[in-house]
């Protein structure tokens, strides 16, 4: 019986550094531009489940705003939510840490949203921004802010 070779795969090339490096940037454009998309999507349902409805259920249910201003065609009413950063490696109590140069503290990000109601008390708009509504929409309290239907 004649013998059976196999063909062994080449192994694979190692990656120079830069060009991981290069993989992990457009990775992470790619994560951001994926997360840009869900913020976009969920931010604009929830804000479109408020429309028509009266001004006193959003306030009822997201708490009292911030502030509250008036524009052109009614009241704009603003809630903001602040999102603590992240906790760098080595950061935490249980984690050991050689001391090193200060390094800058992180600021929290920011979800500002706003409902504008019509001098009927009936919200007609509202808009978002901020640089955090992507985290807000990722873990899902997008839809804790949507309007509850009233059977619920």
């Amino acid at each position: 019986m004649p013998a059976v070779r196999r063909a062994l795969a080449p192994p694979l090339p190692r990656r120079p550094a830069a060009r991981s490096g290069a993989a992990l940037a457009a990775f992470a454009a790619l994560a951001l531009g994926a997360c840009a998309s869900l913020e976009q999507s969920a931010m604009q349902r929830m804000l479109d489940s408020w429309q028509s409805a009266p001004i006193e259920q959003a306030k009822e249910q997201w708490g009292p705003p911030q502030s509250v201003q008036a524009v052109p065609g009614g009241t704009a009413y603003l809630w903001t939510e602040e999102v603590p950063p992240p906790h760098p490696p080595g950061s935490g109590p249980r984690d050991a840490r050689v001391p090193a140069s200060p390094e800058p503290v992180p600021r929290p990000g920011q979800c500002q949203r706003r409902l504008i109601a019509g001098p009927n008390g009936l919200v007609i708009g509202g808009d978002w921004s901020g640089n955090a509504c992507c985290l807000a929409a990722a873990i899902g309290r997008c839809a804790e802010l949507a309007r509850k239907s009233a059977g619920t």
